[in-house]
């Protein structure tokens, strides 16, 4: 072989790796950023029918069971079985916290507050992640990273609060069911993190979702049942599929397919991107208001999270 060739079959390898390597960093980060686009704009037309025309726990009824049954069909030709003795309790908690207390509290918490309170809430999730991963895997604790604890903290207070005399554009509330879920979901993102070194990623959102009805199905049947169908039209019907197939199935598999090589803190910043876009659909289409308080407090939020990952790695 001629040195010639051989130094150009070299470089072409290389150049191929290198290639490949970024192309699935930049498929991954165009998962997430997708994932924050579908949830960002969701705290808005998830409003439309919620809860003048059907109930929050309906909603989570029909969006988990229909998403249950998707995942059982796509999952057909994946054969994989989980330990339960060894991974049971971890996959039953990811689905308690992943499916049903963050779907309850979120929805139920959108329907008493704002898309922009809640939004703004949500970008707590990275610090929230970061506070779950000291106290489940042992993360270094560092004073960057509690002050930024802090001040997120601070900001997301100022959101909740309301003075007397000042007109309410937000719930109390549905503030703290907001939050709550925030606590929830940042849980299941670092819980869920060692199933998917070991499972592929459709076995563990079935079973996840499996389990999750168990706790949905109770709390949503009546609103299920009591729902007058009758008077949904095209607009009503559009909000209820974004969420089901948006959302749900979409999101959640663009999500758990990308946290495979991603580290939580990753999955985290990504949320910063949701206010940014639940705020301009809910402004440009929903006459809600963005105030200075509002301003304040996200800038809060922004500082706090950022300090908090900061220092963080992030994989390609």
């Amino acid at each position: 072989m001629q040195p010639s060739f051989l130094f150009m079959s070299i470089i072409a390898k290389r150049v191929h790796n290198f290639v490949a390597m970024n192309t699935d960093r930049l498929l991954r980060h165009l998962a997430l950023l997708t994932v924050g686009l579908l949830y960002g704009a969701n705290f808005a037309i998830a409003k439309i029918s919620v809860p003048d025309h059907i109930g929050p726990f309906a909603l989570i009824f029909i969006r988990v069971v229909v998403a249950t049954l998707f995942f059982w069909m796509i999952s057909r030709n994946i054969r994989e079985k989980i330990n339960w003795k060894v991974d049971g309790r971890r996959l039953v908690l990811c689905a308690i916290l992943g499916v049903g207390i963050n779907m309850l509290f979120f929805f139920k918490g959108l329907s008493l507050t704002s898309a922009i309170h809640a939004s703004l809430i949500m970008t707590l999730t990275p610090t929230i992640v970061f506070t779950m991963s000291v106290i489940l895997i042992g993360e270094k604790i560092t004073p960057l990273k509690v002050s930024g604890l802090l001040i997120g903290l601070v900001g997301a207070s100022i959101i909740i609060y309301q003075p007397k005399g000042v007109p309410i554009t937000g719930d109390w509330l549905g503030d703290l069911m907001i939050f709550l879920n925030a606590v929830s979901y940042g849980s299941y993102l670092v819980l869920v993190k060692p199933l998917l070194n070991k499972y592929h990623p459709i076995t563990i959102i079935k079973w996840a979702f499996t389990l999750g009805n168990f706790i949905v199905i109770p709390v949503g049947f009546s609103q299920f049942m009591t729902t007058d169908w009758s008077s949904f039209d095209t607009t009503i019907w559009f909000s209820i599929s974004y969420v089901v197939v948006g959302v749900t199935i979409i999101a959640y598999l663009v999500n758990i397919w990308a946290m495979q090589k991603t580290s939580p803190s990753t999955i985290g910043v990504y949320i910063y991107v949701q206010p940014v876009f639940a705020v301009l659909v809910a402004t440009l289409f929903f006459e809600e208001l963005f105030t200075l308080k509002h301003l304040i407090a996200s800038i809060l939020v922004f500082i706090g999270v950022g300090m908090v990952v900061n220092r963080e790695k992030i994989r390609p």
